[in-house]
């Protein structure tokens, strides 16, 4: 039997689940190129010949011709994931059966694989952007956040995307700051109706979709582009429940999810990129219970270069802003996270809360999370 279990005197059979959403990112991608059976797919286009002076004379009036090249974008396939877990039959049993194998692998796929995917493909999309130049940094606040969006909207007008079937992805702040901004409440489409329902529809023909800061990059105010631009290839998700496996009594769980995001060569310029705001942005923090007063400690993402993530525990979550030093800085009682996921002991120990923070290579603080304290 597994340290750590809760086993059950007299626990309630429903399980306290915690808030999810479908993903976000399927808007943004189109599903134009077939990866099946392989990992890599090369795409060709097919550049067009300069327009020069048509000359009245000689044998090359047209010009001088040459060979119609061709361009080859090669696209391969990087993200290969994995998971497993085991259920105990005992642990089944005498937690009055509310550790179900099949409900516990919806919830991996809900809770991690899903936030992971949507996380990959908007940051993968803000670093083409970005890379491109299709950017912009203005900080943004409830007098120009519309006129930012209609920056981006030019920008994407002025390189011929289409019009129709545009989508915004945007953080929760900037979603606030549009709909305090005058000039959007009065030229913006529906604007009525979020007068008295307080949503976001369309806005000059584009969707906008509000997502949590935690699935977008660090200081997103919104990812504008057009589903042409980016594909986001599923080649595998293979699940499997091992009932009764040899050696153990009950359940083996695993999962495998080979993924990526490509942004097609000639349509880089159908993604626009407000970011660089000088805001937290969220963690997706998880606490786990491993063994007898001992806690896991997670966080659902990846590191950039040089950043680190670090840890607190109180009764609270403790208070931090943008800008801030902790590892290494003046402020006491954090501990860099040396793994991820990372065990802590926890022997009579009353807290209650971890906080986690994500610093930058000047070990500013640029990212907090929190997850309730779980132990054994």
């Amino acid at each position: 039997m597994a340290a750590g279990i809760n086993l059950a005197s007299k626990y309630a059979k429903q399980v306290d689940e915690r808030f999810t959403r479908e993903s976000q990112a399927m808007l943004a991608l189109n599903n134009d190129y077939e990866f099946t059976g392989v990992e890599t797919v090369k795409v060709y286009s097919i550049p067009v010949a300069p327009l020069g002076n048509y000359t009245k004379s000689g044998l090359t009036r047209y010009g001088t011709a040459g060979d119609l090249t061709r361009n080859v974008q090669t696209m391969t396939i990087t993200q290969d994931k994995a998971f497993t877990f085991v259920i105990d039959k005992g642990d089944k049993v005498m937690s009055q059966m509310v550790m179900d194998a099949g409900k516990a692998l919806s919830r991996e796929q809900k809770e991690v694989l899903v936030p992971y995917f949507d996380t990959y493909v908007f940051k993968k999309l803000a670093d083409t952007a970005t890379s491109y130049g299709n950017t912009d940094s203005t900080a943004l606040a409830n007098s120009n956040a519309y006129a930012m969006f209609l920056n981006g909207m030019e920008a994407l007008g002025n390189a011929n995307v289409p019009d129709q079937g545009r989508v915004a992805f945007c953080s929760y702040r900037y979603a606030n700051l549009l709909k305090q901004d005058p000039a959007f409440m009065k030229y913006g489409d529906k604007s009525q109706e979020m007068l008295i329902k307080g949503v976001i529809g369309e806005v000059d023909g584009c969707k906008i979709v509000k997502v949590p800061a935690s699935r977008l990059p660090m200081g997103c105010g919104f990812i504008l582009t057009h589903p042409i631009a980016a594909c986001a290839p599923k080649i595998l998700e293979d699940y499997k429940i091992h009932d009764n496996p040899p050696g153990l009594s009950g359940w083996l769980v695993e999962g495998r999810f080979l993924f990526d995001c490509f942004v097609l060569n000639e349509k880089i310029s159908a993604i626009y990129y407000h970011g660089g705001q000088s805001v937290l942005g969220a963690l997706d923090v998880r606490s786990s219970a491993t063994d007898t007063n001992k806690s896991t400690i997670y966080v659902n993402g990846t590191l950039a270069s040089g950043h680190h993530w670090a840890w607190y525990k109180g009764t609270a979550p403790a208070s931090v802003s943008y800008g801030d030093t902790v590892v290494g800085g003046t402020t006491t009682g954090w501990t860099a996270l040396s793994t991820n996921p990372e065990e802590i002991t926890l022997t009579g120990d009353s807290n209650t809360i971890f906080t986690v923070v994500e610093t930058d290579a000047s070990n500013y603080v640029i990212a907090v999370g929190t997850a309730l304290i779980n132990k054994g």
